[in-house]
């Protein structure tokens, strides 16, 4: 039906002037009237009739009313709470590296050369970025520094920025992980700590630089500990044998009361040969004294009793090199010499042993200082004299951004839901 009404529609419609001719011809004798001009209809387009006024339906003041309460209401809250409530936050900023010193050896140190090469190890610079933060900080910054307090100024009335004093150390963790924050780049590192006190922040910034001071000069010690733990092992049980030694030559000189069994032997040796002369001597007068007198001489029965006399010392000299007297076993110069060089060898060798075990833990020492880091600051943390924190202009724009998306697809989805049904 709609298809032959636009057919009719749009065929010619015949000329009504046309229709009017046959009737004028049937009366030739009356007088011709004057034609009335009728207005031609317009043009056909194919178009029905065109569009009307534009009406404000209920469609319309819903959609006008949801954007006022979903987008306008909260952006106007948010920007009231944000200029008139929401205080300045402060931020102190600081930059370190951790620095490795290597030790020169003793000839380049004789030389006068000697250089300093600042590196920052990869596994430091992570280790400390964990370390600020990690909780075990955050407990210990409470403890001695109270950061809660400072965190918690603007507490209840900025309750969107400020810390919640009655929170857990849990809570606390997360809000100093989003106030403190650590960047690196190409191993210099970057501390900035945001609070509502300039100075606080400052402080609180310099702690945590101390903290992470103590902790590389503790993973120092412990990586010198390690790398000296063998030798100084070693030192400690070439000391103690050399201690042994030495006691053990003190106990032989006490027992033999002989310092030095060298030069006892000498003197002994000299005195038997003294003795021995003198034993030669006398035989010689014995001999001379029998080809002039007779036995019972008196000088002759003197010479005799010298001899026996040194004879009897002699043999008594000689029994000290070396004795056959079961009574008197390990008395003699021989045994007590015996042990004497075995005393001294055993010195000495404790001696040598400890001499190079000191000297291979001062090696270790210098390897292991080759290693020694250290935390160095290039830029010093200074008191805040303007506020960066919040930034109102662009948290404000962020969150009408964000309103408004939410607010157009849930509109989008609400009517998209309604046409289905």
């Amino acid at each position: 039906m709609a298809l032959e009404a636009v057919k009719n529609a749009s065929e010619p419609k015949p000329d009504p002037v046309e229709k009017e001719e046959p009737a004028q011809k049937a009366a030739p004798s009356e007088a011709p009237k004057p034609k009335a001009v009728t207005p031609s209809p317009p043009a056909e387009t194919g178009v029905t009739g065109g569009a009307g006024p534009a009406v404000i339906r209920g469609r319309h003041r819903r959609i006008f009313w949801s954007f006022l309460i979903a987008v306008v209401l909260p952006f106007a809250v948010f920007a009231s709470y944000l200029w008139g409530v929401a205080r300045d936050q402060y931020v102190s900023s600081l930059s370190f590296s951790v620095r490795t010193e290597n030790a020169q050896s003793a000839l380049d140190l004789l030389g006068g050369v000697s250089s300093m090469i600042g590196s920052s190890p990869t596994n430091d610079v992570d280790i400390l970025e964990q370390f600020v933060e990690s909780q075990d900080l955050v407990g210990y910054m409470e403890e001695r520094y109270n950061v809660s307090q400072a965190f918690s100024i603007g507490w209840p009335e900025d309750f969107m920025f400020a810390y919640d004093p009655e929170g857990t150390l849990e809570d606390l963790h997360k809000y100093w992980n989003r106030n403190v924050r650590i960047s690196t780049d190409s191993g210099l590192i970057t501390l900035s700590v945001r609070s509502y006190d300039p100075e606080l922040s400052r402080e609180i910034s310099l702690a945590v630089y101390e903290a992470g001071e103590t902790l590389v000069n503790q993973l120092s010690q412990e990586a010198r500990d390690d790398a000296t733990r063998h030798t100084r092992e070693d030192l400690h049980r070439a000391e103690e044998r050399l201690k042994t030694a030495r006691e053990e030559m003190t106990q032989f000189r006490l027992a033999t009361r002989i310092v030095d069994p060298m030069a006892t032997l000498q003197a002994e040796i000299g005195i038997l040969s003294s003795l021995q002369a003198q034993m030669a001597e006398t035989l010689v007068q014995r001999e001379l004294r029998l080809l002039t007198a007779r036995e019972t001489d008196p000088r002759l029965i003197e010479l005799n009793k010298k001899i026996e006399a040194l004879q009897r010392q002699i043999d008594l000299e000689q029994g000290k090199f070396a004795n056959t007297d079961a009574s008197s076993a390990g008395k003699d110069y021989a045994t007590l010499f015996s042990q004497y060089e075995r005393l001294a060898a055993e010195r000495k060798f404790a001696e040598e042993s400890y001499r190079a075990a000191m000297v291979a833990h001062d090696v270790a020492l210098m390897e292991a200082k080759k290693n020694s880091r250290y935390l160095a600051m290039h830029v010093k943390p200074t008191v805040a004299q303007k506020s960066l924190y919040p930034d109102r202009p662009v948290q404000l724009a962020v969150t009408g951004l964000f309103l408004l998306i939410i607010w157009a697809v849930g509109l989008l989805i609400y009517y998209s839901i309604r046409d289905r049904r």
